[in-house]
Parts: structure tokens; sequence; C-alpha cells
């Protein structure tokens, strides 16, 4: 059920004057596997992992190819299945324009005693 892992390039830390990096190269073949395993928005994803000990050239983490694509489901969780269109706010027929949609709210001044501010909050104990 698990595929294999798919290494490729290698990274090393380095400290510089602005904190710690890292260098990442891939060879010729590591850019081929890669794009041979690109998902279905066209990016090849990695998984960046620290290595037990530097390899014999010095680098640091090793670099894997993440295969893992969404089920169905999950994309109609996520709204990006294909078939899944987001909701569009369509206004009222009523409202023409946004300052129809407010005509009939009045404004709190605090002027009106019966209008109440987050300051006149009782707290039962």
């Amino acid at each position: 059920m698990s595929e294999q892992k798919q290494y490729v390039g290698g990274a090393k830390e380095t400290s510089g004057n602005f904190g710690t990096f890292h260098k990442i190269s891939f060879k010729r073949e590591d850019l081929e596997l890669m794009m041979n395993n690109l998902n279905s928005k066209g990016y090849v994803n990695l998984n960046m992992n620290k290595r037990r000990e530097p390899s014999q050239y010095g680098q640091t983490h090793s670099l894997v190819i993440d295969t893992w694509e969404p089920s169905e489901s999950q994309q109609f969780q996520q709204g990006q299945h294909q078939e899944y269109q987001k909701p569009v706010y369509t206004p009222p027929a009523h409202v023409e324009t946004p300052q129809q949609a407010f005509q009939n709210v009045a404004p709190m001044t605090g002027a009106d005693p019966e209008q109440k501010g987050g300051d006149d909050l009782e707290v039962p104990f």
C-alpha cells in the first residue's frame, strides 16, 4: 500500500548573518524525476527531513518527493473538486445599490437611551 520513497537532491543547513538557511541542490536526474511526479495542479511537493548524521558531502537534510493527493471526498470537503462550484453572492432583487440596502437602518449615535453599548453590560454573579 505504501509507495517507496523517492529521494532527490540534498540540503545543507548553514548559518549566515541573518540566521540559519538551507542550501538545496539537485542533479539533472533529480529534476527529471520531479518533472515526472508533478501533481494534478502542476506542482511537485517535497518533504525536507533532518538526517541523523551529515552525509559524506556534508548534507544535513534529505528531500523526498511527496506524492500524496487528496481523495475525491477530501477534495469536496476542501472545495477543490472540479464539480464543486463556490457559491456566488447574489444581492436581493429589490436592492439596486448598497446605499438602498442600508436606507432603513438608523445609525447608532449613542443619543438614544434605548441603544445600549458595550459599556453598560450587566454581569450576573
